[in-house]
Order: C-alpha cells, then sequence, then structure tokens
C-alpha cells in the first residue's frame, strides 16, 4: 500500500511539473514591445504561437470592442493573403461600468472585462489565398485556437492568443516560414486618405524584432506617422508589422 501511495504521489508529480513546463513561456521567443503593447512569437515544428498582451485601458477596450485581424505572410512583403479575424462580424461591445459609489467621491467606475470577453461570439474567420471561411474558435478544423482573457494580480492584462499550424500559413511543403512578417489590425473603418489629418491619423509602424531578454525591448524601426500634439492621448488603433524573426 505504502509503495502505491509513492507511485501516484510520483505520477502526480511528473504531471504537475510537465503541465507547468508547457505553460512556460519560451526563452528563444522574439519578443516587441511598441506603443503599450506586447508581442511574443514562437514556433515549434508544426504550429506558430502568438501572444498579443497589453495593460493600457485605452487599448484594451478597443480590442475588446472591435477585435484584431492577424496576418501571416511568409515572403515578408507584408501581404495579406493569409489571415485569422476574431471576432467575426461583431457588434462592438460597450462596456459595462458598475455603479458608481453611494459616496458620493469622483471614483471612476470599474470595467468588467471579463463580462466582456464572456459576451463575444466565438466565430471567427479564416483567409487562406483566397478561400476565406467562418469557424469557430473553440472547435474547428483548422486546427486553429484562439481566444482572449484577464491576466496579472490585478487582472489588468489583456491577452489574446493565437496557435496555428504551420500549413494554414504558408504554401510551401518544407514549412519554411523564415521571412514571416505578421500584421497586427484593429477591426475598425479605414480611413480614407483625403479625410486623414495628423491628429486623427491611426498609428502605423514597422517594427523589427528582439530574440529572448524579457519583453522591455523596443520593436526596432517605426514607419511614417502624423505629429500628435503632446496633450492627445495615445491611439487605440493599431496597425502594426514586424517580422517574426524566425528561423
Amino acid at each position: 500500500m505504502r509503495f502505491k501511495g509513492f507511485l501516484w504521489l510520483c505520477i502526480a508529480a511528473f504531471t504537475t511539473n510537465s503541465a507547468l513546463a508547457m505553460i512556460q513561456e519560451p526563452t528563444d521567443a522574439t519578443r516587441i514591445t511598441d506603443h503599450h503593447i506586447n508581442y511574443t512569437i514562437d514556433q515549434d515544428s508544426n504550429y506558430i504561437f502568438l501572444n498579443i498582451s497589453t495593460t493600457h485601458k485605452e487599448t484594451t477596450l478597443s480590442i475588446l470592442r472591435h477585435g484584431l485581424t492577424v496576418y501571416f505572410d511568409e515572403t515578408g512583403d507584408k501581404e495579406r493573403n493569409v489571415f485569422v479575424r476574431y471576432p467575426y462580424h461583431n457588434t462592438p461591445q460597450r462596456p459595462n461600468r458598475s455603479s458608481r459609489p453611494q459616496n458620493n467621491t469622483d471614483e471612476a467606475p470599474s470595467i468588467d472585462y471579463q463580462e466582456i470577453i464572456a459576451n463575444i461570439p466565438g466565430e471567427a474567420e479564416y483567409a487562406f489565398y483566397g478561400d476565406q471561411q467562418e469557424f469557430h474558435k473553440d472547435l474547428n478544423a483548422f486546427d486553429i485556437s484562439l481566444g482572449y482573457q484577464m491576466t496579472g494580480e490585478e487582472q489588468d492584462t489583456l491577452e489574446y492568443s493565437i496557435k496555428i499550424p504551420k500549413n494554414r500559413i504558408t504554401q510551401d511543403d518544407k514549412l519554411d516560414l523564415s521571412k514571416l512578417t505578421i500584421g497586427i489590425f484593429t477591426n475598425m473603418p479605414e480611413k480614407k486618405k483625403d479625410r486623414e489629418s495628423p491628429s486623427d491619423t491611426g498609428v502605423s509602424m514597422r517594427g523589427g524584432n528582439q530574440r529572448g531578454g524579457g519583453r522591455g525591448g523596443s520593436g526596432g524601426g517605426r514607419g511614417n506617422r502624423g505629429e500628435r500634439p503632446s496633450s492627445q492621448k495615445e491611439p487605440t488603433r493599431i496597425d502594426y508589422w514586424f517580422n517574426a524573426g524566425l528561423e
């Protein structure tokens, strides 16, 4: 009996350690930090893993209200032939703010991010060189997994994670993604150039990459952007391409 108890204890310990190893952040991932947003990209022999996170309130609300489209371009030329859009056919979610305190203070009401996430539809869209199909994020034939969650000690960090098979990104039988570039866009109507002005132009960034070494590095060079008054709030529109830096 003592031997059996010891055996089960060993099995439990091995299972727990294996689970922790699976969710542990890889040390050789490409990490980019730009404009209050962290991007982490990694791979194994079959999949690409992308994590996007932010603690910036306005950016969090923009992502949750409108959703994201992620482009994967194997050529490195920022082409838009392959993408995953989530959610698909989404009505922008309005934040549910809790009631103001009854003591007539000026304290701002809190936002229930978890409720917003719970109300986001499960339908997403996948496009591969002209073939666009709708799928459900939790169960689909494409073997794509994705979703939003709030993390951190104060549940103030929004994370968007996506796991996608390499053969859903490239037409190359060898699955060579050494030139892979990734584009991240909020699902908001694009502004017409003739209506744009330096004060309302969305951020358009062109990044590089950083291998390992934590999350604090810069994402490399930036593209052209309009000059913004110093008193203007940080933009909430994401329009960003970066080199995945995969080997």
